[in-house]
């Protein structure tokens, strides 16, 4: 396909709506997902923390 204009190409030949549209889900979906595993890494590396720090120090064998 060959656009003759900057409006052409974001047109996309009529079908704009479900091009850019889908563009913006996966574009939205791909950045909840990196927010959603950033949270969760912080929430995993916080509990491993707590756990280590509430065990009791062992020195003795």
């Amino acid at each position: 396909m060959q656009w003759l204009s900057v409006a052409d190409f974001f047109n996309m030949g009529g079908y704009a709506f479900y091009v850019w549209g889908s563009f913006g889900i996966t574009a939205l979906v791909v950045v909840a997902e990196i927010w959603q595993v950033r949270i969760q890494r912080r929430e995993i590396l916080r509990n491993l923390l707590n756990e280590t720090d509430s065990q009791p120090n062992s020195t003795h064998p």
